[in-house]
């Protein structure tokens, strides 16, 4: 076999090296995914076994603004009913999320 010369020993002791690091950073990278996905699962238990809440507070005022909104845009944005629009669009949501 030949001899390798001093610039290629350096260069093939560098990609080993760069190699090393690559596959550390990927064990790595899948243990931190695994514990993710852990605390994901955990978090989603308590939600689906509440049965009687199917939709969240947030849910409810997305429903409430979007309602108030077309509301609105129908009267053509006409400045000092938004008051009125929430109060009309919340007893309107909270109607059908009690049919629900």
């Amino acid at each position: 076999m030949a001899e390798l010369k001093n610039d290629e020993k350096s260069v093939v002791t560098k990609k080993a090296a760069v190699t090393k690091k690559v596959a550390k950073k990927a064990v790595v990278k899948k243990k931190v995914v695994a514990k993710k996905v852990t605390k994901k699962k955990a978090a989603a238990r308590p939600a689906a076994n509440a049965s009687k809440n199917l939709f969240s507070q947030r849910d409810r005022y997305e429903m409430i603004a979007k309602m108030a909104y077309f509301r609105a845009e129908k009267r053509g944005f006409e400045p000092g009913w938004e008051q009125e629009d929430w109060y009309e669009c919340e007893k309107l949501v909270d109607e059908m999320l009690s049919r629900a």
